[in-house]
């Protein structure tokens, strides 16, 4: 079946909206995409597969699995690795949902290609965002192995304003600013009912769309950019792989991300501007 997509949505904090995204984003995958997809769901209190378990069938595959914790950190860490790669091997997208805790290596965020960081505008989340994300900066910048893009996505946005202005942080890496996730004062009526990508609520319905096309876009960039293995007579190709990809896009005029040092960048705030809300945007560490 080839190498999935990967995707592991995780935050420290709960109440953010990782659940609902995870359990989401799978429908969209598997609904609109029409790809094969299994949600791994490794939070202790198992929201995202009780969603998906609970709601009308549309193909996902749910396995919960129980997540590493002080007294048993080895044996549930191993069964977590262990169901990642048996899901791994027979589906197209893996989606992950993990509140994060610090007992777990860094390394194990090696294992996805994409990591999703949910966070609400209020003070205390996006400290405990830019924290997790500055703690975790070698994992993202690595040059020794691929390490995953990672994603910060704004959820339970109700004001854009405020959205296109809140990222003005000292993070220590570059990171992808998604789509927001907006709120919707029906969100609980969805909860083991329906997904969103389904609803007849068409803002709802639209806004998640347009998030859930912004991540695969970037999973395909990340696959172009997984190292691939060298035939004896494979001919040298000058340029990044990033380069060509776009190349690609372009010839077919599609749309995508922009990375930061590609140019001359205007402020970090025309480029908010520029990309909000249309599609994902690249933030550049501050230096």
């Amino acid at each position: 079946m080839g190498t999935p997509l990967k995707i592991l949505i995780t935050s420290q904090k709960g109440g953010v909206g990782k659940s609902t995204v995870s359990a989401n984003l799978a429908a969209y995958f598997a609904h609109i995409s029409a790809k094969t997809t299994t949600l791994v769901d490794l939070d202790h209190q198992g929201t995202a597969g009780k969603w998906v378990r609970n709601a009308t069938p549309i193909g996902i595959q749910c396995i919960s699995v129980a997540s590493p914790n002080n007294k048993g950190v080895g044996m549930a860490l191993l069964q977590a690795q262990q169901a990642l790669r048996s899901a791994a091997a027979s589906t197209q997208v893996l989606i992950a949902d993990l509140t994060w805790t610090d007992i777990l290596p860094a390394e194990f965020l090696f294992d996805f290609d994409l990591v999703l960081v949910p966070s609400s505008l209020s003070r205390v989340e996006l400290d405990s965002t830019l924290e997790f994300v500055n703690r975790f900066s070698f994992i993202f910048n690595s040059s020794m192995r691929t390490p995953p893009k990672l994603v910060v996505v704004p959820s339970r946005v109700v004001n854009m304003d405020t959205y296109s202005n809140v990222f003005y942080q000292s993070f220590t890496t570059a990171f992808f600013l998604s789509p927001p996730v907006r709120f919707s004062d029906k969100a609980s009526e969805f909860f083991g009912a329906e997904f969103f990508v389904k609803t007849s609520h068409a803002e709802t319905r639209d806004n998640f769309i347009e998030f859930g096309r912004s991540i695969e876009e970037l999973g395909r960039i990340q696959e172009a950019e997984r190292p691939k293995p060298k035939g004896l007579y494979q001919p040298s190709m000058t340029g990044t792989i990033l380069d060509r990809f776009r190349a690609g896009l372009n010839a077919n005029d599609r749309k995508i991300p922009v990375a930061a040092n590609d140019y001359a960048p205007p402020s970090l705030h025309d480029r908010f501007k520029a990309a909000i809300p249309s599609f994902l945007s690249r933030v550049a560490k501050v230096k």
